[in-house]
């Protein structure tokens, strides 16, 4: 019955009538009519059309593969990063192509966009306290968008991704507004200390205290000096790494002292491969210190019982009195870093807290001391300390919230973490050493798949996705693979799709 006017309904057209494929090998048969009111001429909806939700729910328009089937395709590839072949393998009874599967993809892709757009009720968990917002962009590849990633620091939760083509403050403060349409609590922001970000929270969220990373302030302090370290680093490992022969003599043999030798040769190698980590420990001084003390114990044993093998190692490590006037000279540059970041780390012990007003105090007298120095020091040394007094000054306003608002961090790490963890997840998927263009064609879509929902329970929130939603996600993602097909196009022949974009121009004019 009608029910608007209560009249009988008749029925108009078949909406739906196919085939469909599902997971426990069943093919099921739909058919679904749509109805009108009889009622022409009286009812207030004469022209409404009545139809059963239960085929949508089932699977989507013009698709023979259930939802079921397309969240099992979605949960291998992106859960358990399994390959095209090895979801083929799996759904071998149903008899799926490898460029179905792919499409099946893109399609779950764009259904978990679909239903986190529909469905909000992960901000309920967020609303009444509010959230401290972290946001950071992957950095693409030549010719690829970025992709910027807006999460609560606090739950954890992705509240925004998206590719954009320019990283300027207009184009950020759009995604800012977008988070504002949320009708969230935003009690901080915390970012690294890119001039675009600082001008878009600015105008976006301009009474919101916005904490700066200082991993990153402290990257920047110390990017001079850190440059000198790797230089440092490189020297040393060139003459180093001439043990290899040595290595080779002692490897196998019997002789204890030989082994000892070799011991030696792989504690050598050891350091070698250790490139320490940035800008707080910095990898040439690390290398330096422990050739130093394998030298120092190599110099003991020698002079107890000579050996030809410990003087050829001896000689190698002679590399380190060469170059001990560059070390020493790091050394005490990086001091001035250390003494940054012993400052900045005050409030990490809970019984020593520090209120933001202390920690500043002590950071200004850390300045103070910087430019006494600064006016005696040589050409070299005032590079480095123009630098380090030049990224204070810029990051200044933005380092002392943290120490006021217990919630706030003191760094943005975790995001870069969790980028770091979409990276490895894909480059297992797909197999490439770099897979940044991947993420970046998918990044927006991808990365809310970081929830913790069951396959069932996807089933049923995927069979509540209006089509029209789903369409136009699909479309989005479609258009990321066209851009791609072009590039490889062009990669591959660059004249030749060349001539085809002039052939088509012609077929259009004609």
């Amino acid at each position: 019955m009608c029910p608007h006017c209560g009249s009988k309904l008749k029925r108009s057209h078949t909406t739906c009538n196919k085939k469909i494929f599902t997971l426990k090998q069943q093919t099921l048969h739909i058919i679904s009519h749509a109805y009108k009111c009889t009622n022409q001429k009286n009812c207030p909806k004469p022209k409404e059309l009545y139809k059963s939700k239960e085929p949508e729910k089932i699977c989507l328009k013009h698709y023979q593969y259930s939802i079921e089937v397309i969240v099992k395709i979605g949960h291998l590839y992106y859960n358990k990063h399994q390959t095209l072949n090895q979801i083929k393998q799996h759904l071998k009874k149903l008899d799926i192509s490898k460029s179905e599967i792919n499409l099946l993809c893109q399609a779950y892709l764009a259904l978990n966009k679909a239903d986190h757009e529909q469905n909000h009720q992960y901000l309920n968990k967020i609303k009444p306290e509010g959230i401290i917002l972290e946001l950071d962009g992957v950095q693409p590849e030549k010719g690829n968008e970025t992709l910027w990633i807006l999460k609560d620091n606090t739950t954890k939760t992705t509240l925004l991704a998206k590719n954009l083509a320019s990283a300027d403050k207009n184009s950020l403060a759009t995604l800012l507004k977008e988070v504002k349409t949320l009708n969230i609590k935003i009690n901080a922001v915390i970012s690294d200390g890119q001039r675009s970000i600082r001008l878009a929270v600015k105008q976006e969220l301009p009474n919101i205290p916005h904490q700066l990373c200082h991993y990153h302030f402290l990257r920047n302090i110390a990017k001079p000096v850190s440059e000198m370290d790797r230089a440092l680093k490189v020297d040393l490992k060139k003459k180093v790494r001439g043990i290899k022969p040595i290595e080779q003599k002692t490897i196998d043999s019997q002789d204890k002292q030989k082994q000892l030798i070799y011991k030696y040769c792989q504690t050598i190698r050891f350091a070698l491969q250790d490139d320490g980590r940035y800008p707080l420990k910095p990898g040439g001084l690390q290398l330096y210190s422990r050739l130093q003390t394998i030298q120092q114990s190599i110099e003991r044993n020698n002079k107890l019982r000579p050996n030809a093998e410990l003087q050829k190692i001896l000689c190698l490590l002679s590399i380190l009195d060469e170059l001990k006037s560059r070390y020493q000279k790091i050394k005490r540059l990086y001091k001035w870093i250390f003494r940054a970041n012993r400052i900045l780390r005050q409030n990490k012990s809970k019984k020593h807290k520090k209120s933001s007003a202390r920690v500043e105090a002590d950071l200004f007298l850390f300045f103070d001391d910087l430019l006494k120095v600064y006016c005696k020091c040589s050409k070299e040394d005032g590079l480095v300390f123009e630098n380090i007094l030049k990224f204070m000054a810029s990051y200044w306003e933005g380092l002392f919230f943290h120490y006021d608002m217990s919630l706030v961090p003191r760094t943005n790490n975790d995001l870069e973490r969790f980028i770091c963890r979409l990276k490895s997840g894909f480059r297992k998927t797909v197999g490439r050493a770099s897979c940044q263009g991947f993420i970046v064609r998918y990044g927006a879509f991808v990365v809310l798949l970081d929830d913790s929902l069951s396959q069932e329970e996807l089933v049923v929130r995927f069979g509540s996705v209006g089509y029209g939603v789903f369409r136009r996600w699909f479309g989005e993602i479609r258009g990321f693979r066209v851009r791609l097909h072009l590039r490889r196009c062009l990669s591959k022949g660059f004249c030749g799709s060349i001539s085809g974009l002039e052939r088509e121009w012609a077929a259009l004019v004609l």
